[in-house]
């Protein structure tokens, strides 16, 4: 069997905000509702017959709510608990196609969404949450946001790092709007970051049993390993960093490798090859964006597949890739989705 740990979900709430919003939804929104397996789930479920043995964990469509994200307040907050209640009750009807899901956050309401998280997980079963992090305007390596990361360590749940920005970000240089490539690479680069930031912050030193996930095999980080690893020689040229190594209680290459990361290179056998390296097989696990190749899977899911079998030869590292991983780190059983809510004891 394969879990395929990242498919997006755009939920009949989050389509309905967007619907709602008219000339005042985000740009992406005609793509959004064209793109038919995120939304029509049967149709969905008729493109996953395909692959056999193929399940999936449904994660949120990344700022489908960007018309009222920036603004936040109680909209928001309802908007995402409504989308979270959606994905759960998606899940529960079809326990046998999707072993779960991550739930929606209000970033720009840390309390507010700390709160949700909780509640998604211990009520509704979820498997964690998805945050999605804007390296300019959602700095999760803030204190206000250390609450969250403590509450989602104690309910031994995961966190899905998806990047988000869009060409009106603030700080977007002009140049990188066209040709989609304020998508293409500045969304790599806030994953990037934002994990980054989070190291020298001491997020792992605070939460060592934290279960990061960061998308897109972790963005740079393994590609640039060795310029992580010469940071350290530096520390002479900022003081921060001076401040930040003292309080670390290891060196940094050390805490980028204790995150998990996913396959979704869409079709880059080399680039799965070394994120594999650098994480070491028992830290990725098997995603394939699926279905933003608006063929419902069609093309993500065979080229992830044949990137992971070109990538490892081993076949126990190609299995707990492909599966056993996302059952370990997310605790799903074989038939599986929404069991007991975990942290119901607690």
């Amino acid at each position: 069997m394969k879990i395929d740990a990242w498919t997006h979900l755009l939920s009949p709430a989050y389509k309905r905000a967007i619907e709602a919003a008219g000339p005042d939804a985000p740009g992406t929104a005609p793509f959004l509702l064209a793109t038919r397996a995120l939304h029509d789930i049967d149709y969905r479920l008729e493109q996953m017959d395909q692959f056999g043995q193929y399940r999936q964990i449904l994660t949120p469509v990344p700022a489908a709510y960007a018309h009222v994200q920036r603004a936040g307040g109680q909209a928001l907050i309802d908007l995402v608990r409504r989308n979270n209640d959606d994905m759960a009750d998606i899940v529960s009807r079809h326990p046998d196609r999707f072993v779960g899901f991550a739930a929606g956050t209000a970033l720009a309401d840390p309390d507010a969404a700390t709160e949700e998280a909780v509640r998604a997980v211990r009520e509704l079963g979820a498997l964690g949450v998805q945050l999605e992090e804007d390296a300019n305007n959602l700095p999760l390596h803030e204190d206000r946001y250390d609450p969250l990361f403590a509450a989602i360590e104690e309910l031994d749940a995961a966190i899905w790092l998806h990047p988000f920005r869009t060409p009106a970000t603030p700080g977007m240089p002009a140049e990188s709007a066209p040709f989609i490539l304020w998508q293409v690479f500045t969304w790599v680069f806030d994953t990037t970051i934002t994990i980054s930031r989070l190291v020298f912050a001491g997020v792992y030193d605070r939460h060592p049993r934290l279960k990061l996930i960061a998308h897109h095999g972790g963005a740079m980080i393994p590609h640039f390993s060795g310029r992580i690893e010469m940071i350290p020689a530096f520390i002479g040229i900022d003081p921060r960093l001076k401040e930040a190594l003292e309080r670390l209680k290891r060196p940094p290459i050390d805490y980028f490798k204790m995150l998990y990361v996913d396959t979704a290179m869409l079709g880059s056998a080399h680039g799965v090859k070394c994120v594999i390296d650098f994480f070491g097989p028992d830290h990725v696990l098997f995603g394939t964006d699926t279905p933003f190749d608006l063929k419902g899977g069609a093309k993500f899911i065979p080229v992830t597949i044949a990137d992971v079998e070109a990538a490892v030869e081993d076949a126990g590292a190609r299995s707990a890739i492909f599966e056993g991983n996302a059952r370990r780190l997310l605790n799903v059983t074989a038939s599986a989705s929404l069991s007991k809510p975990r942290g119901a004891d607690r």
